[in-house]
């Protein structure tokens, strides 16, 4: 193999060792599809608010570094549901087929006025949302 074939096949390696499969850090989302405001703290501090029927997006650079402890309160600061985001808890990998493959970091509460999901990576899918429980809408 020559020096030009050597050096291609090389170039091949590097593409393919650095294509899109791995660990990434994705954007921190939230859907409030409740009838509460919600506080999203971050690592104990409020990052954003997200009022009744709305979505958050918060980019990374918005956030400190991982691992990224989540929690979601009411105004009156009573935790509905928390989320942990480990380094490599989110990954996209490259399908032979040219498609991508995505895992992430989720979780997701059915409170009787509403579901409320926390998310970086991929979004949830599942069924509608469930009956929750007597006064767990209470602020």
């Amino acid at each position: 193999m020559g020096a030009a074939s050597r050096l291609a096949a090389a170039a091949l390696l590097v593409a393919a060792a650095c294509a899109g499969t791995g660990p990434v850090i994705a954007d921190l989302e939230v859907s409030n599809g409740t009838t509460l405001a919600i506080a999203l703290d971050v690592n104990g501090k409020t990052i954003t608010n997200v009022g009744p029927g709305n979505v958050a997006r918060i980019a990374p650079s918005q956030l400190p570094a991982l691992p990224w402890k989540v929690d979601a309160r009411t105004a009156s600061g009573r935790l509905l549901v928390s989320l942990t985001v480990q380094p490599g808890d989110v990954t996209q990998t490259d399908l032979p087929n040219g498609g991508r493959a995505y895992k992430g970091a989720a979780v997701r509460t059915d409170l009787s006025c509403g579901r409320l999901d926390i998310w970086s990576g991929p979004p949830l899918a599942g069924p509608p949302p469930g009956p929750g429980s007597p006064g767990d809408c209470d602020p």
